[in-house]
C-alpha cells in the first residue's frame, strides 16, 4: 500500500513540474537558511558549556555609584575580593583572580607581541576551569612563582613543537619556565589567552612600586571568579554581598560619597547577557542573535506558507481525484495516509536538498559571520532535532488540508465542485490570510534591513569631534625606563623630519576604544568622589587631533605625575566638568581637584568628542601630562600620497631606536571603524536573508498567481469577449494581491516600529525613525508583487479567448 502511495506521489510531482519545483526549491532554501542560522545560534549559546563545573562557577562584577551620577558597571573588581569571599563564606569552594597584560615575549630567539593574551592567574584557575592539558597537569602547575602555562598553538609559534615543557619565556625582564601545555582553547570560550603566569609572581612584581595586588580594596581591573560548593543557593549568597561590601568598604564609601554593589554572574550568562563595562574581548550581542533568530523563523515561515498556499490552491484539482477514489471504495483513513505520504515525500526531498545547500554554503556563511567552519558546522543531536521538527511540522502543515479536509468531503460534493472557477470562500480566505502573514514577515525584514543600513551610515558619517584620518599609530609594547628618554626624543625628532609626517604626538590611549585607566577625583574640600577615565597625553596631542579647547590652555611642558608633592595640571572634557557641577567651561578653570594620590588644578577644558563608537555616550575624561617613556601610542599625522615610502622610513627609524620592540602599527580610521564590525556583520547577514525571504515569497506568489490565472482563464476570456481591455484584465488580477500586501503593511508597521525602537535604544546616538522607513518597504513589496504577477497577467490578457471557451 505504501509503495502505491509513493508511486502516486511521485507521479503527481512529475505531472506538475512547475508547482513541484517552486514548492521544493522554496522549501529547501528556507530550511537551509534556518539550519545555518540555527547552528550559528547554537554555537553562540554554547559558550563555556564545556567546563565541568559550569553550573557552579560565577563571576563577581561590580557597580559603582557616585552622588548624583549615573551608575558605572565593571566586569572586574578589587584584588582583595577573591580571598575575602573565600575566607568569609563557607559556600565558596574556590576563588581565583585574573590580571590581563600585554607586551613582548622573548623565546627561542624570537620576540612576539602578545596583545592582551597574557594573564596572571591564581594557581587554582586550571582547577576551576576545564581546559584540557596536552602536557603537564593541573596539580603541578603554578607551584613555583615562575611557572608558565601556554597553549599548543603558542608553543608551536615560539618553538615549532608542542613538546616544550621546561623551556624558557622572558617577559618584562623576568624568566618564566613552561610547566604545562594546554590544548588549544575551544572557540566557544570567553577566555582567549595564549600564556598564563602565576598570580603570586605578579603580586611580588608590583609590590616594590607601592601597589598591593593581594589585599587592595581600591585598585580595580582584577577579574574574579568563584566556584560554589555543590547545593549552594547562589541567590542566597548574593543577598549577603551588600553586608560583605559594607564590612570592607563601608567607612571608605561613607567618607568618599560613593557606593559599590557586587553581584554573582553565572558563567554561562557572560557571553551574551553581560551588562558590564570592561568586558573581555569577543562577547556576543544577544539582541542581534534574537533578531537573527526571528529572521530564521520568518524565512522558514514564508517557505511553509508558500507550500501551504500552493497545496490549498491545487486542492480543487485534487478534489475530483478524491471523489473518484471514494466512489470506488477508498475510506477516509486511506486518503489521509495517501496525502500524508505525498507530503512526507516532498518534505524529504526538500530536506535532502536543504542539507546539500547547507554544506555547500557553510564555508561562505562561516566566513561571513567570521567563525570557524568547524565551530558552526558541527552536526550534533540538536541539528537532527531541528531537522526532525522541521519535517514533522512541514508534513503536518502541508498535508493537513488535503489529508483531513478533502478526505471528509462527500463524493457528489467533490465531483460537483471540481470544475468550479474559484472554489469555496473558506479556501480563498485561508490563502489570503497566509499571503498576508507571509508579507508581514517580509516587510518587517525589509524595514529592519533599511534601518540597520541607515544607522551604520549615520555612525560612519557623523562628525566625531576628533580628526582620525591620515593618522598612523605606532604601538610601543615594551616598558621604557628613564634611560630611554634620549632615545625616544631622538626617535620623535627623526620621525618629525620624515617628508609626509606633519606632527607626532604621544598618548596612553587613542580614539577607537575605551580609555583603559580610571580614577576617582573630588573637588578640593569635598568628599564626593567622581570617577573619570584617565588618559596621559603630551603637548602635541590636542592640536594634532584637532580637539577644541573651550576654555583655558593646552599643556605646555607641564610636569608629569612623578612627585605627589607637586600640584598636577589637568585638562577635562565637557562631560567631566558637568559631573563636577560646573555650568560653563570657564567656571572650571583654576579649580582644584584631588585624586589618584595627587593634588591637581584644572588648566583647560576641551569639547566632548567620540572616544568610542556612537553606541556609547560621552565619558568623563581627565587628561594629564605624561612622559613619553610612559606612553604606549605614538600618533603620526600624515600628509602624503606615498604611504609605503613613509612607512618604510618610519620602520627603519623605529628598528634602529627600539630593536627590542617589534614594529607594531595601525591606521586610526581603520582601528576606529572596527568598533562597527559586529554592526556591519549583522547588517550584511540581515540583508542577505531578507533578499532570500523576498525571493522565496516571490516564488510562492508566482506559483499562486500562475495557478489562479489558469483557474480563471474562462472568466478572463469571457471578459475579453465582452470588451475588457488588457489594462483592465491586468488590473483585475494584480489588484487582489496588492490589497493583500497593503493589509500586510497595516499589520507589519506597528511590529517593525516596536522592534526598531528597541534596537535603537542600545545606541547613545542614533537615527530618527521617519515615516518613509515603513512606506518604502511597503512600496518595494508592492513593486516586487506587481513584477512577479505581471507576466502571468499580461499573458492571460493576450491569450485567445476561443481556446478557453471552445469546450463550453
Amino acid at each position: 500500500m505504501i509503495t502505491n502511495y509513493l508511486k502516486i506521489a511521485w507521479r503527481n510531482i512529475v505531472k506538475n513540474k512547475t508547482f513541484s519545483a517552486i514548492n521544493i526549491f522554496g522549501l529547501s532554501i528556507g530550511i537551509a537558511v534556518f539550519l545555518l542560522i540555527a547552528n550559528y545560534l547554537r554555537f553562540e549559546y554554547s559558550y563555556d558549556n564545556f567546563h565541568v563545573n559550569k553550573d557552579r562557577i560565577y563571576r563577581v562584577p561590580m557597580e559603582l555609584t557616585e552622588q548624583g551620577e549615573k551608575t558605572q558597571t565593571f566586569a572586574f573588581t578589587y584584588p582583595a575580593v577573591a580571598p575575602g569571599l573565600k575566607k568569609d563564606f563557607p559556600e565558596v569552594e574556590e576563588a581565583v583572580r585574573m590580571r590581563r597584560q600585554s607586551g613582548v615575549v622573548y623565546a627561542n630567539n624570537k620576540q612576539i607581541v602578545e596583545d592582551e593574551s597574557i594573564y596572571y592567574v591564581d594557581p587554582a584557575f586550571l582547577k576551576l576551569f576545564s581546559f584540557e592539558f596536552k602536557e603537564g597537569q593541573s596539580e603541578s602547575v603554578f607551584s613555583e612563582h615562575h611557572d608558565a602555562v601556554i597553549t599548543e598553538a603558542t608553543a608551536k609559534k615560539y618553538f615549532g613543537t608542542s613538546n616544550v615543557v621546561g623551556n624558557t619565556l622572558r617577559f618584562r625582564n623576568e624568566n618564566y619556565f613552561v610547566k604545562a601545555v594546554l590544548k588549544d582553547i575551544p572557540g566557544n570560550s570567553q577566555f582567549r589567552f595564549n600564556i598564563l603566569f602565576n598570580y603570586k609572581k605578579y603580586v611580588d612584581m608590583v609590590r616594590p612600586g607601592g601597589s598591593d595586588a593581594e589585599g587592595s580594596w581600591t585598585w580595580s581591573d582584577f577579574y574574579t571568579y568563584i566556584l560554589l560548593k555543590t547545593g549552594t543557593n547562589a541567590k542566597a549568597l548574593e543577598e549577603k554581598l551588600p553586608a560583605f561590601t559594607e564590612r570592607y568598604l563601608g567607612s571608605n564609601m561613607k567618607e568618599r560619597g560613593y557606593k559599590v554593589s557586587m553581584a554573582l554572574q553565572p558563567l554561562k550568562d557572560i557571553h551574551l547577557r553581560s551588562k558590564y563595562g570592561y568586558e573581555l574581548a569577543g562577547n556576543g550581542n544577544l539582541n542581534y542573535l534574537k533578531y537573527l533568530g526571528f529572521a530564521a523563523l520568518f524565512i522558514l515561515f514564508i517557505a511553509w506558507i508558500n507550500y501551504i498556499n500552493l497545496s490549498t490552491a491545487r486542492s480543487l484539482e485534487r478534489s475530483r481525484e478524491v471523489g473518484v477514489r471514494k466512489v470506488v471504495g477508498a475510506n477516509k483513513f486511506q486518503l489521509i495516509r495517501q496525502f500524508l505520504v505525498e507530503s512526507s515525500l516532498i518534505n524529504i526531498i526538500a530536506i535532502l536538498i536543504a542539507i546539500f545547500i547547507f554544506y555547500l554554503s557553510l564555508p561562505y556563511f562561516s566566513n561571513l559571520v567570521q567563525k570557524n567552519v568547524a565551530d558552526i558546522g558541527t552536526i550534533g543531536i540538536q541539528f537532527w532535532i531541528y531537522l526532525s521538527g522541521i519535517f514533522l511540522v512541514g508534513m503536518i502543515l502541508s498535508g493537513f488540508y488535503p489529508a483531513f479536509v478533502l478526505s471528509s468531503f462527500q463524493p457528489i460534493q467533490t465531483l460537483k465542485q471540481a470544475g468550479g472557477f474559484s472554489g469555496q470562500r473558506s479556501k480563498n480566505t485561508l490563502r489570503k490570510s497566509l499571503v498576508i502573514l507571509q508579507f508581514v514577515a517580509a516587510i518587517i525584514l525589509v524595514t529592519g534591513s533599511i534601518a540597520f543600513y541607515r544607522q551604520l551610515h549615520f555612525m560612519s558619517q557623523r562628525d566625531l569631534g576628533v580628526q582620525i584620518d591620515q593618522t598612523l599609530v605606532l604601538q610601543q609594547k615594551v616598558n621604557q625606563d628613564s634611560s630611554k628618554l634620549t632615545s625616544i626624543q631622538s626617535f620623535f625628532d627623526q620621525v618629525q623630519s620624515v617628508s609626509g609626517v606633519k606632527t607626532v604626538s604621544a598618548s596612553t590611549d587613542v580614539p577607537g576604544s575605551e580609555v583603559g585607566s580610571s580614577a576617582s577625583f573630588n573637588l578640593r574640600n569635598s568628599d564626593a568622589d567622581k570617577r573619570c577615565r584617565l588618559a596621559g597625553i603630551d603637548n602635541n596631542f590636542i592640536p594634532s587631533y584637532g580637539l577644541t579647547l573651550l576654555a583655558g590652555r593646552n599643556f605646555n611642558n607641564d610636569q608629569p605625575p612623578v612627585d605627589t608633592a607637586q600640584p598636577l595640571n589637568l585638562i577635562l572634557n565637557e562631560t567631566a566638568i558637568k559631573m563636577f557641577g560646573f555650568i560653563k567651561p570657564a567656571d572650571a578653570i583654576g579649580q582644584a581637584l584631588e585624586g589618584a594620590g595627587f593634588r591637581a588644578n584644572i588648566v583647560g577644558v576641551i569639547k566632548d568628542y567620540h572616544q568610542e563608537s556612537l553606541q556609547h555616550s560621552f565619558d568623563p575624561i581627565v587628561f594629564y601630562p605624561e612622559q613619553q617613556i610612559a606612553m604606549s601610542h605614538f600618533s603620526l599625522k600624515l600628509q602624503t600620497s606615498n604611504i609605503s615610502k613613509v612607512m618604510s622610513q618610519v620602520k627603519a627609524i623605529w628598528n634602529a631606536r627600539f630593536p627590542e620592540s617589534p614594529f607594531q602599527y595601525f591606521f586610526l580610521d581603520d582601528y576606529f571603524d572596527q568598533q562597527y564590525r559586529s554592526d556591519r556583520l549583522f547588517s550584511t547577514v540581515l540583508w542577505l536573508f531578507t533578499i532570500i525571504a523576498i525571493i522565496i515569497a516571490s516564488l510562492g506568489l508566482f506559483g499562486l498567481s500562475l495557478y489562479m490565472v489558469t483557474k480563471r482563464s474562462k472568466e478572463i476570456s469571457i471578459r475579453k469577449v465582452l470588451g475588457a481591455t488588457i489594462l483592465q484584465i491586468t488590473t483585475l488580477i494584480t489588484s487582489d494581491y496588492l490589497k493583500l500586501i497593503l493589509y500586510a503593511g497595516i499589520v507589519a508597521i506597528p511590529v517593525a516600529w516596536y522592534l526598531l525602537n528597541n534596537w535603537l535604544n542600545d545606541y547613545a546616538f542614533h537615527i530618527t525613525i521617519g515615516w518613509w522607513f515603513f512606506l518604502l518597504p511597503l512600496m518595494v513589496m508592492m513593486l516586487i508583487a506587481v513584477i512577479t504577477i505581471l507576466y502571468q497577467s499580461v499573458k492571460a490578457a493576450l491569450s485567445n479567448p476561443v481556446k478557453n471557451l471552445r469546450t463550453e
